[in-house]
């Protein structure tokens, strides 16, 4: 069987020797049968495992217990309580540990609840039958049908698209960095390394629009300055788009507005890996461990809000996960979870994932909270806005 390794290199090999980093990375993550996410690797680690060594190479919010979910449903109710059955719609979702926790919160509130998965790895899926199996009322897909009405949920979905990584040099000048084969490798080296070429027109015109807007901001960038672009988002938010009735759609990712992620101290981008609960920086590395480690970049929010409103959405706001969890009164209904645990262990265990969702070091503030509509009605859409997104709105930054 052809490894990973040597399928990125007859690309790259077919390509005339060089790749873009976005070709390189969705091979990574995504190539069939041995990539990140669709080989037997276990990103996430085992299901309700509390074992570090079995954690896979990092945590989402939904592993850290019921808090996300809850905080969710306590927001979405004004849809569920007026939908029978109440429609949700996860891309990405992990293990499954969101959509049970969503299930048992209808389950709990006699809300009848359909929910579907749309996800590509077997494996992924495998976990998440695992997790829901006490529910008969998931479905998997691997593409979105029409007519959907409900609540669509993508967790950390949108970083982990394949980027263009750029360097912008001048007015005139951006490179496109990519991938080529190490032909001067050693025992230690990668058997890929970093090579730049001339950005396309394409990406070009991208890099110069965002160079100009940040200088518009004051913000001045020195030459070398150094990006990503995710050139999917667009194509995905308009399939998604043209697969949904009516409904809200929240995106849940670590990622910033443009004065922030365009910042001249920002130099080097944001791209980075995974490994074993260890984040990697160092350019180099992220070429190692081809299908073992996580490859990721943030979320550009800015370009997200422009491509949402080109797809037909209505963008609503966009806060921290912290003022989220908050402003729905997630912190009301926690005590009265915390009370009612009667176990030290698991209470110590609750207050601990709680921390870790709201402390600003951690996830509280390096996550956002988007909500976009399409096809609501003034009223609940309204009564999402003020639940959720009023206090701490940050689209204007």
């Amino acid at each position: 069987m052809q490894t990973l390794s040597a399928m990125i290199r007859d690309e790259v090999g077919q390509s005339g020797g060089w790749i873009g980093f976005d070709l390189f990375m969705g091979l990574a993550l995504y190539a069939p049968g041995l990539g990140y996410y669709c080989g037997g690797g276990r990103p996430f680690g085992g299901l309700g495992s509390a074992d570090p060594a079995d954690s896979g190479d990092f945590l989402t919010a939904p592993m850290l217990g019921p808090w996300l979910a809850e905080a969710i449903w306590q927001w979405a109710r004004p849809l569920a309580s007026q939908a029978d059955p109440f429609r949700i719609r996860e891309f990405g979702g992990g293990r499954g540990d969101l959509a049970a926790a969503l299930l048992s919160c209808a389950q709990r509130d006699q809300i009848t609840c359909h929910l579907e998965e749309i996800e590509l790895s077997a494996n992924l899926q495998a976990l998440q039958r695992q997790a829901t199996e006490s529910f008969k009322t998931v479905r998997w897909s691997q593409t979105l049908s029409d007519g959907f009405s409900g609540l669509v949920i993508a967790n950390e979905v949108l970083d982990a698209m394949p980027v263009k990584c750029f360097e912008w040099l001048d007015a005139q000048t951006v490179l496109e960095w990519g991938v080529e084969i190490n032909s001067d490798r050693t025992s230690e080296g990668s058997e890929f390394r970093w090579a730049p070429r001339p950005a396309s027109a394409g990406l070009s015109a991208v890099v110069q629009q965002r160079h100009r807007n940040a200088e518009a901001l004051g913000l001045h960038w020195d030459s070398g300055y150094r990006g990503e672009y995710n050139p999917w988002s667009a194509a995905w938010l308009n399939s998604l788009s043209e697969s949904i009735d009516s409904g809200a759609i929240v995106l849940i990712d670590y990622g910033f507005m443009r004065p922030e992620l365009d910042h001249p101290g920002r130099t080097k981008g944001s791209l980075c890996a995974h490994y074993r609960h260890q984040r990697i920086d160092d350019f180099d590395e992220l070429l190692k461990r081809v299908g073992e480690q996580d490859l990721t970049a943030h979320v550009d929010f800015s370009q997200l809000c422009s491509e949402a409103e080109q797809a037909g959405f209505q963008v609503n706001g966009l806060v921290t996960q912290a003022r989220f969890l908050i402003n729905v009164g997630l912190l009301e209904s926690a005590q009265n979870i915390l009370d009612q645990t009667t176990d030290t262990i698991s209470r110590t265990r609750h207050q601990q994932a709680l921390h870790q969702l709201l402390s600003e070091p951690e996830m509280g503030e390096r996550f956002k909270v988007m909500l976009l509509t399409k096809n609501l009605d003034s009223v609940r859409r309204q009564t999402l806005i003020e639940k959720g997104f009023i206090a701490g709105d940050r689209l204007g930054k």
